[in-house]
C-alpha cells in the first residue's frame, strides 16, 4: 500500500483543502453543464484546473474525466448521433492529436495557460454567435474540422471547440447535435489517453487525480443529464457560455498579473 499512499501524495502535493474543494466544485459544475448541453465540460476543467496546476498535468486528467463522463451519457445517446459526419471528424482529430501533444509539452507553463484562455474565450463567443450553415459539410471540411480540434486536444486539452460549434451551428436537431458531440468525446478520449500516456504525460498521478474528481464529475454529469428537457435550453446555453467567458477571462488575467510581476 505504500505505492498507493506514494501516489496519493504525490496528487495533492502543494494544493490546500481550498484548492481541493475549488476544482471539485469546478469540476461539477462543467459537468453538469456537459451533462446538460452535451459540450463545455473542458472547456471549463482546463483554465479552471489551469489555475492551480500546470497545463501539461491538466491535459491528462481531463482526457480522462472526459472519458468517464462521455461512457456515462453514452448510453442515453446512441441511437441519435449523426454517425457518418463523426467518422471524417474521428479520422481528422487522430491525425491531430498527437501534434498536438507534442507541442504542449514543448511550451512554457504560462504560454499554454494563455493559449488556454484565449481559446476558451474565442469559442464561447463563436458559439454565443451562433451562425447556422445551411447544409453539412463535405468530407474534406468535416475532417478539417476534426483535425483542428485534434491539435487543440493535444495542444491546450480542450477535445473539440470546432466540433462543437460544427455541430451546434449545423442543420440538425438539437438531441442529434448533443448526442454527436457526446459520441465523438466518447471516441476521442480513449485515444488521446493512450497518446498521453505513450509519452510520459498520463501517469499514476494524473489517475489518482482524476478519480479524486470523479465523484463530482459523475454526480454533476447526472443532475445535468437529467435536466435536459425540463428547463429553457437556450437560456441554459447562454449561461454556460458567460460561464466559460469569466472563467477563460480569470485564467488570461493571472497569465497577465504573473508576466507584470
Amino acid at each position: 500500500m505504500s505505492w498507493l499512499q506514494s501516489a496519493l501524495s504525490a496528487a495533492v502535493a502543494g494544493m490546500t483543502p481550498g484548492v481541493i474543494a475549488f476544482c471539485l466544485a469546478a469540476m461539477f459544475v462543467a459537468a453538469f453543464i456537459r451533462g446538460y448541453t452535451g459540450f463545455g465540460s473542458s472547456l471549463l476543467w482546463v483554465p479552471s484546473l489551469s489555475m492551480v496546476l500546470p497545463p501539461v498535468a491538466v491535459v491528462p486528467i481531463t482526457f480522462l474525466l472526459e472519458l468517464a463522463v462521455s461512457l456515462h451519457l453514452l448510453p442515453s445517446v446512441w441511437r441519435e448521433a449523426h454517425w457518418k459526419s463523426l467518422g471524417w471528424i474521428w479520422l481528422g482529430a487522430f491525425a491531430g492529436v498527437p501534434v498536438g501533444l507534442a507541442a504542449i509539452v514543448a511550451l512554457p507553463a504560462d504560454m499554454t495557460r494563455g493559449a488556454v484562455a484565449v481559446t476558451v474565450i474565442a469559442a464561447a463567443l463563436l458559439l454565443w454567435r451562433g451562425k447556422l450553415l445551411t447544409s453539412t459539410l463535405s468530407w474534406p471540411g468535416t475532417t478539417s474540422v476534426g483535425l483542428v480540434a485534434g491539435l487543440l486536444t493535444g495542444g491546450v486539452g480542450i477535445p473539440g471547440p470546432p466540433v462543437f460549434l460544427y455541430y451546434l451551428s449545423a442543420p440538425l436537431a438539437i438531441n442529434v447535435s448533443r448526442a454527436s458531440i457526446i459520441a465523438y468525446l466518447v471516441v476521442l478520449a480513449p485515444v488521446a489517453c493512450l497518446y498521453a500516456a505513450y509519452i510520459g504525460m498520463l501517469d499514476l498521478a494524473a489517475l489518482v487525480r482524476a478519480v479524486l474528481l470523479l465523484p463530482a464529475v459523475l454526480a454533476g454529469s447526472w443532475l445535468g443529464a437529467h435536466a435536459f428537457g425540463k428547463t429553457d435550453p437556450e437560456k441554459a446555453r447562454r449561461w454556460a457560455l458567460i460561464a466559460l467567458m469569466a472563467t477563460g477571462a480569470a485564467l488570461l488575467l493571472r497569465v497577465i498579473a504573473g508576466a507584470a510581476s
